[in-house]
């Protein structure tokens, strides 16, 4: 049956009251909650850039498994040689219902000190492997770690984002404030920009390449620069596939330790 005109205003009116009702919270957690698969693979290209314009490549392999609870990811570097078999392991363990949450756990594994290391809390807004990302930016981030505000609708590569500030309820962290811009047609991340504790724009992450692969939305390409000292990171993905079958066995300690994933 074809929908009258007046119905169809009303539909599209009722549409908009809706998202004028988005708090910064709603919106942030829509974007947390995008379906996710429950494993997804990759390859990706780190290509790390100083202020003098000298750039260094990596390539790595990116597993993750989802098991409810908690989360697992393995990253391994494949080249060059200097860091070649490099791996870092995370578990991210999901709220109970009582509320309480496990710090997550990390470990990183050195191939020419044969050694793992446990990253500590106070390292996780350290560099990861001299990159702009930081241990943190690698991991997931509990909603309710931060306030929102929903300050308005910004665009971004002409794309209609709600922008919203997130401010740490942690205010020892490095950086507090982040202000992060959410695609209104499907709340992905477009872009954030962090803010140190002196209130000034430190890092800004931008995100392209965003489309849909066997359903699931994705970023193909992620820019972090530190704006401070004009050093970037590029990381970009490929041969990415979701839902495949994935061996428990390699998000283990022993696993990257073996090199089981070189």
């Amino acid at each position: 049956m074809k929908k009258s005109i007046i119905f169809v205003f009303a539909l599209i009116f009722t549409n908009l009251l809706f998202a004028e009702d988005l708090s910064g919270y709603d919106i942030m957690k829509k974007s947390e909650d995008l379906d996710c698969s429950k494993t997804s693979v990759a390859k990706a290209t780190m290509s790390i850039t100083n202020k003098k314009g000298s750039t260094r490549v990596r390539e790595v392999q990116m597993k993750e498994k989802d098991y409810g609870d908690i989360s697992k990811s393995v990253i391994v570097f494949s080249t060059p040689k200097d860091v070649a078999g490099v791996a870092y392991l995370s578990y991210s363990y999901e709220k109970k219902a009582d509320g309480s949450k496990k710090d997550n756990d990390n470990w990183l594994y050195m191939p020419a000190m044969k050694k793992t290391r446990r990253i500590s809390g106070s390292e996780s807004d350290g560099d990861f492997m001299g990159t702009d990302f930081t241990y943190d930016d690698m991991g997931d981030r509990d909603l309710d770690e931060d306030d929102y505000l929903l300050m308005g609708t910004e665009k971004v590569d002409e794309e209609d984002c709600y922008k919203v500030k997130a401010t740490s309820k942690d205010t020892s962290v490095k950086e507090p404030v982040r202000i992060c811009y959410i695609g209104k047609s499907d709340f992905m991340v477009r872009k954030v920009e962090y803010f140190d504790r002196q209130e000034k724009l430190h890092r800004v992450l931008t995100c392209e390449g965003i489309v849909q692969i066997g359903g699931y939305w994705t970023c193909k390409k992620m820019t972090m620069k530190n704006v401070q000292t004009s050093h970037f990171t590029v990381l970009e993905r490929s041969g990415i596939a979701f839902d495949e079958p994935i061996d428990d066995k390699i998000f283990t300690v022993s696993a990257i330790e073996s090199g089981m994933l070189r």
